[in-house]
């Protein structure tokens, strides 16, 4: 079963979406965003390996003009589990390579493999001396020996999360481990009556943007190879002792064939550090850690945010350049130019690596909208991304299904980038509900196309991690929309406020010519806020909690963490005639957090039995099924659905984001169909993911 091509296609079987141009070419998207370079396969030439759910592969192929790689379609070595948060289900090889390289000198290198995420496998190492391995079974179990933990077994339980990289620190020529560990605080704000946390996300900052929580710090941890062929093992040292924290946990060596070059270090801002070890040994002599400006002097975190940093050769004996994750789930190649008068390496600005034909995406999680943006009588297919940004990605045509490489959606001459951190000059001094480290190298926009104002021009609705909802009203033309600085939209004197990462739906119920908002309340219920009318169209009317036949409010997601964490909001509504009656029904796209009313993420309908003006709604019913009869689930938190008729059939098709980055497109007769029983909703008393 494996290797296989990894999944695309644009003929509507729920494969993920492509541009469908074999010469198109564009920035490649990563299932994981986690890549390094190694001989995967044995065949002599390296490969890109991303890791952290199923392992995919690429190789390299060519270079576009400047020198940036391209690489080919990809082979896929394995499939995490739909339902990973519940199961260890998955198929092939998965898990995170926390550190590769020739550990035992036998001139073939091995893989640390450590578990995906919610997973209890244990960390293993895989030799790849015969080839890539399809499954975990040839793995050896990694042993680490460390004298401060009182019970030998509780050892790799300590470091198993960690992350390392392959580096001759003690130059006896055997490679050894670096680990980057997180020295945790109490991150979350917690209330010293209840000591639980904060439930509204501005009640987790101070009046001036500050987080109340301990942000921590990470050090640098040393661990010996003391291992064999046939007994992988490292042993703990202890720290390298520096003046001050280390920056960030994400480590690679400068140059993998030369130690005394030093280590990188990426910090939690995706900024570019360098330690320069002096001399090498048991116990190695550091330099001045110092941070890396690009070979024209920009900070490494200006164009793009990285997140995992590798650094190898393409050809043998080649160049050692740089390689990167970022949080969109780009591989990033930043060029070597050798070193400054300090020693320090001088590196290119990170470049995006390229594919012909790449994935439609927007980052590991893609929020898709649909509206015919230039008047071409077919809808182009707007896409949110992680990094805050939105693309458009305009339809070239709908037989063959195409679309142009994406652009960056404007404000006259400025992108639009939504943040989730805080901005008190703007009115908002909060972030994202999850602090500094989830929000603030981007903002999970969640666009909607609408014509807001009633004139013939589509706007965009946005909401993202802050939790706020900000119109951008189209002042072009029905052929080349141009939009202004955006209307912030208001219930009274207030700023409408709800979850964050919600996409709102939008649809006319009140008949008055303009379209209604239906988002979710504070109190965690489906709302309808209804117009104030032409004289103030930013303006709308208190919340209606929207309910079904048996008058229960419409929950989606989760609730209040108290531990932490945020399982509220991430909810996406579309609002839609489904059956093309003239009422109007809601699809919604939920997913499992803590406590939420449904058991996985599946995308639903709740059809309206009431009418436009008093709206009422059966209970929900699934869209998708999977090949066995069973809802069709998106991972751990939540499918991002858009509605949209491309070949003009008059049925509903379905384009859906979610975890792994995608968007995957579904025609009704790939909508799949239910066999047997099944249950969505969760049984009483589940709070589990």
């Amino acid at each position: 079963m494996y290797p296989k091509a990894i999944e695309c296609g644009n003929s509507g079987d729920g494969a993920p979406l492509t541009l469908g141009d074999d010469e198109a070419v564009g920035d490649l998207f990563l299932p994981a965003g986690h890549p390094i370079l190694l001989d995967w396969d044995g065949d002599g030439a390296v490969e890109m390996v991303d890791s952290g759910d199923g392992l995919c592969s690429w190789r390299f192929v060519d270079a576009i003009a400047d020198g940036t790689p391209l690489v080919d379609r990809g082979l896929r070595w394995g499939d995490m589990s739909r339902s990973h948060h519940h199961d260890e289900n998955d198929l092939g090889l998965c898990g995170k390579i926390i550190a590769a390289g020739d550990f035992d000198g036998d001139g073939r290198p091995e893989i640390i493999l450590a578990p995906r995420a919610y997973s209890q496998a244990p960390v293993i190492v895989l030799n790849l001396a015969d080839g890539a391995p399809t499954d975990r079974s040839g793995g050896v179990e990694l042993e680490i020996v460390d004298v401060t933990i009182p019970q030998e077994s509780d050892a790799i339980e300590k470091w198993r999360g960690v992350e390392m990289t392959a580096f001759d620190w003690d130059g006896d020529g055997k490679l050894d481990l670096i680990a980057g560990v997180p020295q945790t605080g109490q991150y979350w704000p917690l209330d010293p009556t209840t000591g639980t946390a904060v439930e509204d996300q501005r009640d987790r900052y101070h009046r001036d943007g500050r987080w109340k929580g301990e942000l921590g710090s990470y050090s640098l941890q040393l661990l010996r190879n003391s291992g064999s062929a046939e007994k992988p093992q490292f042993t703990y040292v202890g720290p390298i002792e520096l003046p001050s924290p280390a920056p960030g946990g994400k480590l690679t060596p400068v140059d993998p064939f030369d130690p005394t070059a030093g280590l990188l270090i990426l910090d939690e801002r995706g900024a570019l550090w360098h330690l320069p070890l002096v001399e090498s040994g048991p116990t190695p002599q550091w330099g001045e850690m110092k941070e890396l400006q690009t070979l024209h002097g920009e900070v490494f975190c200006r164009s793009t945010n990285l997140t995992s940093i590798f650094t190898a050769a393409i050809e043998p004996g080649g160049r050692v350049d740089l390689f990167a994750g970022s949080n969109a789930s780009n591989a990033c190649w930043c060029r070597y130019h050798g070193r400054d008068r300090d020693g320090r390496p001088v590196y290119a600005t990170p470049q995006k690596i390229k594919q012909r034909d790449p994935h439609i995406n927007g980052g590991f999680f893609s929020v898709p909208t649909v509206g015919d943006w230039r008047n071409t009588g077919t809808a182009d297919l707007l896409v949110g991304s992680i990094e805050g940004y939105i693309f458009w990605y305009k339809t070239l045509s709908t037989d063959p299904l195409r679309f142009a490489p994406p652009e960056r959606v404007r404000v006259h001459d400025e992108e639009i980038r939504r943040f989730g951190k805080p901005n008190p000059a703007a009115g908002y001094h909060w972030g994202s509900s999850q602090g500094p480290g989830d929000g603030f190298n981007g903002g999970y926009s969640n666009p909607v196309l609408v014509d807001w104002n009633g004139d013939g021009l589509l706007d965009l609705i946005v909401g993202d991690m802050i939790g706020l909802f900000d119109w951008y009203p189209n002042r072009g033309t029905k052929e080349r929309p141009d939009l202004d600085p955006p209307l912030r939209l208001h219930v009274g004197d207030e700023p409408l406020f709800g979850p964050w990462r919600v996409q709102p739906g939008v649809g006319d119920f009140s008949g008055a010519g303009l379209p209604d908002i239906v988002t979710m309340d504070l109190d965690l219920d489906l709302a309808l806020y209804r117009r104030v009318g032409r004289d103030d169209l930013s303006g709308l009317l208190p919340g209606e909690k929207l309910r079904y036949e048996d008058g229960g409010t419409i929950k989606s997601t989760g609730t209040y963490t108290p531990q932490g964490g945020d399982g509220r909001g991430r909810t996406k509504f579309q609002v839609v005639d489904w059956d093309h009656n003239g009422k109007l029904d809601i699809v919604l796209g939920v997913g499992p957090q803590s406590g939420s009313e449904f058991y996985s993420s599946y995308v639903l309908l709740c059809r309206n039995v009431g009418s436009n003006a008093e709206p009422v709604f059966k209970r929900p019913e699934v869209l998708l099924f999977n090949s066995a009869g069973k809802p069709l689930e998106f991972w751990r938190h939540a499918v991002h659905p858009a509605l949209v008729d491309w070949d003009g059939d008059g049925e509903w098709e379905i384009v859906a984001g979610a975890d792994l980055g995608f968007v995957w497109y579904f025609k009704p007769e790939c909508f799949g169909r239910a066999e047997g029983e099944y249950r969505v909703g969760r049984v009483e008393g589940d709070w589990g993911l």
